[in-house]
């Protein structure tokens, strides 16, 4: 399906923007000390930060957060694209989070992607770990993965990423699957809409129960009722319900109540002429022998 290729698709890409990034990072962006007279506003930090000694201890001021420090690391934010530009993070020993007057937050940004050789500190420098091992570069594409396809469900329509796979198996769209309807048909050109919604009547009692509708892929009994039956294809799909013989009530939308419909069902082979108890407006209502594939057709 479209939506399973896009989300490979995006776990592609961001594993190799994670490298990327990592090479990047790791070869390039390293810290240094701050030289007398060095200003943090109008430092060129593209290729390098700054290490700046404070009262309370040293703050490193760049695009990316060092690595390999002790808690209670100081970092100052150098990317004037993000929201959290210029603010102080503190390194609490897993994450870098600011608390302030204007709240408090972990930093979600670069920093995520960290690098090596950031710091000349020579207290900390053999500490250093290089850039992201293949364990977290899984880990990073293992999320990545959970979250694109996730978003994926949720685009396409669907509640949660299991009911997405679970009509991917049937072909169905989100719409045909919560609907329990069939709205397109391959080899149909404008089917007509078959759906069911419960009520079943069984040995002439009306149950609770539901038929099933699910659609053909195999346009092989289109072009087999097709050539046996004159008349329109409306649409054929595969019904299953939990009895042996049901009147089942099938919605199907554009259904005018003087429209001459017959219903068939692939049995053994053959189509076979099914009773067509009612039509009216929107619905066509059958009395089916067992479950099958089934072919509505206007006459």
């Amino acid at each position: 399906m479209k939506i399973i290729k896009g989300s490979i698709a995006f776990v592609l890409a961001a594993v190799l923007m994670v490298s990327a990034m990592t090479v990047f990072a790791g070869s390039e962006y390293t810290y240094k000390p701050a030289g007398e007279g060095e200003e943090f506003n109008n430092y060129d930090f593209t290729n390098g930060g700054l290490i700046q000694d404070n009262p309370d201890g040293k703050v490193y001021q760049g695009l990316y957060t060092p690595t390999g420090v002790p808690v209670g690391t100081k970092w100052m934010n150098a990317n004037k694209d993000e929201a959290d530009y210029i603010y102080t993070f503190e390194f609490d020993g897993t994450d870098w989070v600011y608390s302030g007057s204007n709240g408090n937050w972990k930093y979600g940004g670069k920093g995520l992607v960290v690098s090596s050789g950031c710091s000349l500190d020579p207290n900390i420098a053999s500490d250093m770990t290089g850039s992201l091992t293949e364990q977290e570069i899984a880990d990073i594409a293992s999320h990545a993965e959970a979250a694109a396809v996730q978003g994926a469900a949720h685009d396409e329509g669907f509640e949660n990423v299991g009911d997405m796979y679970r009509a991917a198996e049937k072909n169905m769209s989100a719409g045909e699957y919560y609907n329990n309807a069939v709205t397109s048909t391959p080899g149909i050109e404008n089917a007509v809409t078959v759906g069911q919604g419960g009520n079943l009547v069984v040995n002439g009692e009306t149950t609770n129960m539901t038929a099933t509708i699910t659609k053909v892929t195999n346009r092989a009994y289109v072009d087999s009722i097709r050539i046996e039956q004159e008349g329109t294809v409306l649409n054929v799909v595969d019904v299953q319900f939990p009895a042996v013989e049901a009147t089942i009530n099938f919605y199907m939308p554009g259904v005018t109540e003087d429209a001459v419909i017959e219903a068939y069902q692939y049995v053994g082979g053959l189509w076979v002429d099914i009773d067509v108890v009612e039509v009216r407006a929107d619905h066509v209502v059958l009395n089916m022998q067992g479950n099958g594939v089934v072919a509505f057709i206007a006459k």
